[in-house]
């Protein structure tokens, strides 16, 4: 590719118009011997409005940018790092070890792309931090979130924080925590879906009477 279009191509990335920046990503992927090395060198310290449209035409390319994506997963905008994420499983570039390191963060939205992708690993140690994180996360839909990860792929060692999520402040997660022990357990007191707040709260009780029960036995 001769300099004076290469030039071009990284002026046209720092258009105001998201159309042009979009343009000009294409048309380095098309024309470059390396794009990922020139795509690289060109969002080090770009604009967030230039990573979204440069990551866009990424995202949906047919290359491989695992290593672009992977700088990205520490950027200080969330939408920038659930992006990367979402595209490092994509490709099947990251362990369950970084899944769980994204859990711890700040933004809930990126904790919840984290937790949907652990429920297609089945990865036992991973489950350890998504318990606990059903009674102790700020965000009521990751601790939902959490909750219905344990359903899938947990296992009796996590019912003592199930349990502790019967009595959280929000209704959604107190009442996927039954659907929780329903599914972990076996045992039915009753389904809590439709239920009035008296059953409700019936029901509830009787999963810690049951609990307290268990743990004499044990």
């Amino acid at each position: 590719m001769k300099g004076i279009a290469l030039d071009q191509m990284l002026k046209d990335l720092l258009d105001p118009d998201p159309t042009i920046k979009k343009m000009a990503a294409r048309a380095i992927l098309r024309e470059s011997d390396d794009p990922g090395q020139v795509l690289a060198g060109a969002l080090d310290g770009a604009d967030t409005q230039t990573l979204e449209a440069v990551l866009d035409v990424l995202f949906n390319s047919d290359g491989d940018f695992t290593e672009i994506f992977s700088g990205m997963t520490r950027h200080e905008d969330a939408s920038i790092r659930a992006k990367a994420i979402r595209y490092l499983f994509r490709k099947g570039a990251f362990t369950p070890a970084d899944a769980v390191a994204w859990l711890e963060d700040a933004d809930p939205y990126v904790r919840r792309r984290a937790i949907s992708y652990l429920f297609w690993m089945n990865d036992a140690p991973s489950l350890a931090s998504v318990s606990r994180m059903c009674t102790t996360d700020p965000d009521e839909s990751v601790r939902k979130d959490c909750l219905r990860l344990l359903s899938i792929w947990g296992g009796e060692k996590d019912l003592e924080h199930v349990i502790k999520a019967l009595e959280d402040e929000s209704f959604e997660v107190r009442l996927q925590a039954v659907q929780t022990l329903r599914r972990l357990t076996g045992e039915d007191f009753g389904d809590p879906a439709g239920a009035a707040p008296d059953e409700f709260e019936w029901i509830v009780a009787k999963w810690q009477g049951w609990w307290e029960l268990t743990r004499k036995q044990q």
